[in-house]
C-alpha cells in the first residue's frame, strides 16, 4: 500500500512536466534554478516499472519454436498500462498527454523549436510530500517542489535550441512511439547535426523494435536519410547482428518500409553485403511475402547485379515455387529483367525447364509469357521441345492456352507450323471451336498463320460454318473477313 501511494504522487507531478522544462518552456516570472533537474521523476518512475529508460538495455525478445528470437508487436488497443496496482483514476485526472494538440501564440510563431504548452490550470492539485522509498535505487533521489520545478522549466526556456531534447534523455524511446512525440522529433531532426547526434543516441538500441511500430518506423526513416556515415554503419550493424532480424522486420507491414528507407540509404559495399548476408536466410519466405517482397524488389532496384547475385541464385533454385505464386512471379520477372550475363543465363534456362508445370499455373503463365517476349533462341527451344504433343492439351486449359497463344506470336515460323499442324490433327476440331478457351487459340492461328497452312486451317473450319454462327465461343472466329470469303 505505501509503494501504491508513492507511485501516486509521483504520477501527480508529472503535469509539472507538461507545464515546465521538459518541453523546452516555462513561466519566466519564476525564481531560476539552472542546477535543478527534472529527469529524477523518469528515472524514478523507470525503478518502479512504469517506465523502461532508453540507458536500459531492452529487454531479450521471446523465442519462437525455432529458438529464434522474435518480437512482441502491440496491438491497437492494447493494454499499456503497468501491471503495478495504483489509482489510475487519479492518474487519468491529473495528467494530460505530453503531446496533446496545443495552441500557438504570435510570440511562439517565430519559434520552431519549442513547443508553447496550454497554460496550467488554475488550481493544479496540491503535490503530497513523498515518502522516502526503500528500493535502494532511489536512496538518493532528489526531493522535488512546485517551486523548484517552477525554477527548472524557466531556466529550460532560456536554454539555446537543442537543449529541450536534453531534457528528454532516458525518455527518447517512448517519446518516439508516441504519435505526437514522433512528429515533435522528426521536427528536430531538420535543425541540425547536434539534434540528430541527440536524437539518434536516444533511439539507436532501438531502432529495431521502433521500425516496426506504427509511429516509430517514420522517425527511423527520417533518421536513415539525416544520418551520417558512421551513424548508419552503426545502425546497420545493428540490425545485422542477430540472424532473422532483419527478415523478421521486413515481414512486417511498417518494417518494410523502414528496411526498404535503409536499403535506398546504403553507399558502401560492405554496408551491401551485410544487409543482403542478413536477408539471405529468408529470401523465399521474404518474396512470397505480401510485405516482404518488397524488400526484395527494393534491393534489385537499387544494388548493382553483381550485389544481388544471392537473389538470383535463389531465384534460380526455387523457379517453381517462386513463379506459382502472386508475389513471387512478379519477383522473378523482376529478377530477369535486372540480372545479367551468367546470372540471366542461368535463370532463364531453369525457367524454360519448368515450362509445361509453369505454363498451367494461374501465376507461372506470366512467367513464361515473359521469357517467351524475350526471344532468347535456347530458352524458345526448350519450350518448344516441351509443349510439343501437348498443345491440344494446353489450348484447352484457361491459363496455359494464353502460353499458346503467346507461342503462335512470338515462336519462329517452324515452330509455328507443328502447333497449327497439331491442332489440324484432332479429330474432332469442332470441340476446339467450341471450347471456351481453345477458340482463342484457334483465333490466334488464323491472325498468324501465312500461305497454305493458313489455307489449310480455314478449309478445316468451314465445314462448321453453322455452328460458328450459333456457338457463342465461335463468333470471333466466323467474323474473320479471310474465313467469310
Amino acid at each position: 500500500m505505501k509503494l501504491d501511494r508513492e507511485m501516486e504522487m509521483l504520477l501527480n507531478e508529472i503535469p509539472l512536466l507538461h507545464h515546465g522544462g521538459l518541453l523546452g518552456v516555462g513561466d519566466a516570472g519564476a525564481d531560476a534554478d539552472a542546477d535543478a533537474d527534472l529527469s529524477y521523476l523518469i528515472h524514478e518512475l523507470a525503478a518502479m516499472g512504469v517506465v523502461d529508460g532508453d540507458d536500459d538495455p531492452p529487454a531479450p525478445a521471446a523465442a519462437d519454436s525455432l529458438g529464434l528470437p522474435s518480437f512482441i508487436y502491440h496491438k491497437k488497443g492494447d493494454n499499456l498500462v503497468p501491471s503495478h496496482p495504483f489509482a489510475i483514476a487519479n492518474y487519468r485526472a491529473h495528467m494530460p498527454s505530453l503531446f496533446d494538440p496545443v495552441s500557438f501564440d504570435a510570440t511562439a510563431a517565430t519559434d520552431v523549436w519549442d513547443i508553447w504548452c496550454s497554460p496550467p490550470p488554475s488550481t493544479p492539485p496540491a503535490a503530497t510530500p513523498r515518502a522516502r522509498c526503500k528500493n535502494g535505487r532511489r536512496k538518493n533521489a532528489m526531493a522535488a517542489s512546485p517551486k523548484k520545478c517552477g525554477a527548472a522549466a524557466a531556466a529550460a526556456a532560456a536554454k539555446p535550441r537543442g537543449e529541450s531534447l536534453v531534457g528528454l534523455r532516458g525518455f527518447m524511446y517512448h517519446v518516439a512511439r508516441d504519435q505526437h512525440g514522433c512528429r515533435f522529433l522528426q521536427q528536430r531532426l531538420d535543425d541540425g547535426k547536434r539534434e540528430v547526434d541527440l536524437i539518434f543516441a536516444g533511439v539507436s538500441r532501438h531502432a529495431a523494435q521502433l521500425m516496426v511500430d506504427p509511429f516509430g518506423n517514420y522517425l527511423m526513416q527520417k533518421l536513415l536519410a539525416a544520418c551520417d556515415a558512421g551513424q548508419r554503419m552503426e545502425l546497420v550493424l545493428t540490425l545485422t547482428a542477430d540472424p532473422f532480424v532483419l527478415v523478421r522486420i521486413s515481414l512486417n507491414v511498417h518494417g518494410t518500409r523502414a528496411v526498404q528507407k535503409l536499403i535506398e540509404s546504403l553507399r558502401t559495399r560492405e554496408e551491401i553485403n551485410l544487409v543482403i548476408d542478413a536477408l539471405r536466410p529468408g529470401f523465399l519466405e521474404l518474396i512470397k511475402d505480401p510485405n516482404g517482397n518488397h524488400v526484395v524488389q527494393k534491393c534489385l532496384q537499387s544494388f548493382e547485379a553483381d550485389d544481388n547475385k544471392a537473389i538470383f541464385e535463389a531465384a534460380s533454385v526455387h523457379c517453381l515455387d517462386i513463379g506459382m505464386q502472386c508475389h513471387g512471379c512478379c519477383v522473378l520477372q523482376r529478377c530477369i529483367a535486372r540480372s545479367r550475363g551468367e546470372h540471366r543465363e542461368k535463370l532463364v534456362a531453369a525457367i524454360a525447364r519448368n515450362g509445361f508445370e509453369l505454363a498451367q499455373d494461374a501465376y507461372g503463365n506470366y512467367v513464361v509469357q515473359y521469357v517467351i517476349d524475350l526471344k532468347i533462341p535456347n530458352a524458345n527451344s526448350s519450350l518448344a521441345q516441351q509443349f510439343e504433343g501437348r498443345y491440344i492439351h494446353l489450348s484447352m486449359q484457361k491459363f496455359s492456352s494464353n502460353v499458346v497463344e503467346k507461342c503462335l506470336k512470338v515462336f519462329k515460323e517452324a515452330d509455328k507450323a507443328k502447333i497449327i499442324l497439331e491442332l489440324l490433327a484432332m479429330p474432332q476440331l469442332e470441340q476446339l471451336l467450341q471450347h471456351p478457351y481453345a477458340n482463342y487459340v484457334i483465333y490466334s492461328a488464323l491472325q498468324n498463320s501465312k500461305g497454305s497452312l493458313h489455307s489449310a486451317l480455314t478449309n478445316a473450319i468451314r465445314p462448321h460454318v453453322e455452328l460458328l454462327r450459333t456457338s457463342p465461343y465461335c463468333k470471333r472466329i466466323y467474323s474473320r473477313a479471310l474465313l467469310k470469303k
